[in-house]
């Protein structure tokens, strides 16, 4: 996907780098938070366009730095493969009987991820953008901010599985396929939150 050029406007853009959670996977997120929510009281969702994996949060930068930016990516791109994640268990920040944010885990077997992130913060800083001193931790952000009365009954979550039809029905692991990352701009308050300026394919194995 090529960045729109109407989108590089003047004002500062808050920008991160991020795996994207493909569509078959976010319609079953989003079937799991109708069937828990409920149950599960957070004060906010993420929209299902909306789930991704941060690999560097970048901050606000000019709008025409974007190019530049898009151009390093390109760059870290050609140094990596491409890789396949599952999702792994559930948990939280905050306070265990009140958490701030739901995440669930993501289990990199091949090592892509680290790689991906290695790739990204190295180009970027490049151009200034520095990496986190604290250790990369991926997750995919379920919901933020518990307002339930109960204390959250973290340990007893259903899992992120799919249903095998048929006599020998049993639950399978979510396991996706990673090809491609995308620069995203922030838009607060808006439904989706993201947009995707840039989206990046990593080279062939």
């Amino acid at each position: 996907m090529e960045m729109k050029k109407e989108q590089v406007q003047d004002k500062p853009l808050r920008l991160f780098v991020a795996v994207r959670i493909p569509e078959p996977i976010r319609s079953l997120l989003e079937t799991w938070r109708h069937r828990n929510e409920k149950e599960l009281a957070f004060k906010k969702w993420t929209h299902r366009e909306d789930y991704h994996i941060t690999v560097q949060f970048l901050g606000d930068a000019e709008a025409g730095r974007v190019p530049e930016i898009a151009d390093s990516l390109k760059r870290a791109s050609l140094k990596i493969d491409p890789f396949k994640l599952e999702f792994g268990a559930f948990g939280t920040f905050g306070t265990a009987e009140s958490p701030r944010v739901l995440w669930a885990g993501v289990i990199d077997q091949s090592g892509g991820l680290d790689k991906l992130y290695e790739a990204v913060t190295s180009e970027m800083g490049e151009l200034g953008f520095a990496k986190e001193a604290r250790p990369y931790r991926p997750h995919v952000t379920i919901a933020r901010k518990y307002a339930g009365k109960s204390p959250f009954p973290g340990p007893n979550l259903p899992p992120l599985t799919v249903e095998k039809s048929g006599s020998d029905r049993k639950d399978q692991p979510l396991i996706w396929e990673v090809d491609e990352f995308v620069l995203f701009s922030t838009h607060l308050h808006e439904k989706p939150m993201y947009e995707i300026l840039e989206a990046v394919q990593m080279k062939d194995s």
